[in-house]
């Protein structure tokens, strides 16, 4: 959104004169309203309020119906399932004067468009100043849709709204610092996961002809390197398609080569600690590197704002379960625990489909480590199932909250819902883009040549496993399987053709 000045004096006069005028209404009728006003409105400029740019849907596409239905059910709906407009009644009604509290928001205009623009949205009432926050996206300014209806009830009922606001000296330059940060990480998409692309298929070519050990691990660590370079450069603001295009391969490759001095057992898995330990620093105390990078949660579309979607989990799979070969058998739980809760928590990664699916993955590598029995077996599946689900009870105790703390509280019917929904939404992405499905089938293709190679390979194996379980449990299939097929390649590469071993039993 680009800052609007007020049309001139009178213009803003008269909104001042309306906050005023609904405050006095409110004395005698709601403390919260939400009017829809258009984008020339003098309150998107008035330092009265506190400003924000309005997510208005999740998905590729938005209309203005489906933005107003998730405007008054508080929660938006997904194009792949219901063209964006969510079910349900709506929880609240438009107002059509102001109250001592007032929302006010823009919609899209008529008609479908891309999902590429924000909105302004705007509260007057007291205790709003400066830039607008919610604890759903975790990048000041940005709200989504869905929050506006919940925080004007929860006004109503004295709680604490989920749209809040900080200090500012120039919210409106914030804001358009912040559309051009979104629209660059969106431009830059497509160039990310071609840099991603070549620097994996680079490096995997590398281990491949030389068969040497340290050129493999130089492979191993190169997908992995990309997103910590991607998180880097927009800590810096160079995310830029052109900075993408350039910088992304040149700081991925070159964190890529310390893989070369770190050999097995011990400075090989304390250089995936140190991976792990600067990810989950990342999203834990900086989530805009996050947000705001090229690769990553994709905020722009109004899907995950924060922590790890399915590209980050599927880079971070493979090293998750190198790590668990390095430490052995006796540790593999406590590294697979470790790693799990940064998946799942709320404050960090916010990723049950990663916690299901790491989980799953060291499992399977423990298993086959320890040549277990079918009764073994069970046993173990049985642990890792309530383990999964303790870490996520932990981290509501705790005070997160999430779509994965809501889905699990909210019992088998809405989990059981919820996981229809994902796999749902995969088959319409599988069938629904040219791309995608070229991806999924030559990936797919990949996998099974792989499978099929000798010797067998512990960590390979498991990483199968791990696949199919992200295949159940998440909604980005071209993202796993094309990241996964290229991550079992150069494990392949690696481990399969140097005879590098990761410990005695692998």
């Amino acid at each position: 959104m680009k800052a609007r000045r007020s049309t001139g004096s009178v213009a803003l006069a008269l909104a001042v004169a309306a906050v005023f005028a609904g405050t006095a209404h409110a004395e005698a009728g709601p403390l919260a309203a939400v009017i829809v006003a258009p984008a020339s409105s003098a309150v998107f400029t008035s330092p009265m309020a506190a400003h924000g740019l309005l997510s208005p849907g999740n998905g590729e596409t938005v209309t203005r119906q489906a933005a107003l239905a998730s405007l008054l059910r508080g929660k938006t709906g997904n194009v792949l399932l219901d063209e964006g407009v969510p079910g349900g009644r709506p929880i609240i009604a438009l107002a059509e004067r102001p109250a001592k509290t007032t929302f006010y928001v823009t919609l899209p205009p008529a008609g479908k468009h891309e999902n590429i623009a924000r909105y302004p949205i705007a509260v007057v009432g007291p205790g709003y100043h400066g830039v607008l926050t919610s604890s759903s996206t975790r990048v000041d300014g940005l709200i989504p849709i869905g929050d506006v209806a919940h925080s004007a009830l929860a006004i109503d009922g004295g709680k604490k709204p989920a749209i809040r606001s900080s200090a500012s000296a120039d919210p409106l330059g914030h804001l358009h610092w912040l559309e051009n940060r979104l629209q660059q990480a969106h431009d830059s998409r497509l160039a990310a996961q071609i840099v991603l692309a070549c620097v994996m298929a680079f490096f995997f070519a590398l281990a491949f002809v030389t068969r040497s050990r340290a050129l493999g691990r130089a492979a191993f660590f190169s997908g992995p390197c990309c997103l910590v370079a991607a998180m880097l450069l927009s800590s810096g603001g160079l995310t830029r398609q052109w900075q993408t295009i350039v910088l992304l391969p040149l700081t991925a490759g070159a964190l890529a080569l310390v893989g070369i001095f770190l050999r097995p057992r011990l400075a090989l898995g304390l250089g995936i600690a140190a991976l792990f330990v600067f990810v989950f620093a990342v999203l834990w105390a900086a989530p805009e590197w996050n947000s705001l990078a090229a690769l990553g949660p994709r905020a722009e579309a109004g899907g995950r704002f924060y922590g790890m979607n399915n590209q980050i989990e599927t880079l971070l799979l493979a090293p998750a379960l190198v790590l668990g070969a390095l430490v052995g058998i006796r540790a593999m739980p406590f590294v697979a625990l470790a790693l799990a809760g940064g998946f799942a928590a709320s404050s960090i990664g916010a990723d049950g489909g990663g916690l299901a699916t790491v989980l799953a993955g060291f499992v399977a590598l423990g298993l086959l480590t320890a040549r277990a029995t079918f009764r073994q077996a069970v046993v173990v599946v049985a642990v890792a199932i309530g383990a999964a689900f303790a870490l996520v009870g932990l981290d509501a105790a705790a005070g997160g909250s999430d779509h994965v703390t809501h889905a699990v509280g909210g019992g088998p019917g809405r989990l059981s819902h919820d996981l229809f929904q994902r796999l749902h939404i995969s088959v319409n992405q599988t069938f629904g883009s040219t791309h995608a499905w070229v991806i999924i089938a030559v990936s797919l293709a990949g996998l099974v040549w792989l499978a099929f190679r000798r010797p067998r390979i512990a960590v390979m194996d498991a990483l199968f496993v791990a696949l199919v379980v992200s295949l159940l449990v998440n909604d980005a299939p071209a993202d796993v399987l094309g990241i996964g097929a290229g991550s079992a390649a150069i494990l392949w590469a690696w481990l399969g053709r140097s005879g590098e071993r990761l410990g005695p039993t692998d």
